[in-house]
């Protein structure tokens, strides 16, 4: 058994993972808001609520969201740092962060010097994704 974990702790240490976590930062970049306030955490809840994701993050993390939601805005950083990986987790379960998520992953295998420019570029990423989303599972192919 620790053979089996051992290859799948290398499996997700692979160059696609670093591109995936390139383009979770890009996303997060473009949805995830700077400032953190109690009704924003809220609104994250009812999300999450909605589209059946509230019961896939950590219970620490839905009782820190239930307990912040109280506080006028969060100054800690790192509380907010932990709000924002679990808003980026609820962002991604929608077909829109999806849709960011594979426009930033296809805008990555691109040209170089149009990444820069297609990342900020939150509609192009959007697009680039969607299209990517409506393809057949077989004909879904990276750039």
């Amino acid at each position: 058994m620790p053979l089996l974990a051992e290859l799948a702790s290398r499996l997700d240490q692979g160059p696609g993972s670093r591109a995936l976590e390139k383009a979770r930062e890009a996303v997060a970049r473009i949805l995830l808001p700077e400032r953190i306030t109690g009704p924003l955490i809220q609104k994250y809840i009812r999300k999450a609520i909605l589209n059946h994701t509230w019961h896939a993050l950590p219970p620490e993390t839905r009782a820190l969201m239930l307990l912040a939601r109280r506080l006028p805005r969060i100054k800690s950083p790192t509380l907010a740092s932990i709000l924002k990986q679990a808003f980026l987790r609820i962002e991604l379960a929608t077909t829109r962060g999806q849709a960011l998520l594979y426009g930033a992953l296809i805008a990555m295998k691109k040209a170089a010097q149009d990444l820069h420019r297609l990342l900020h570029n939150a509609s192009k990423l959007l697009i680039l994704g969607l299209s990517y989303l409506n393809n057949p599972p077989i004909y879904r192919i990276y750039g």
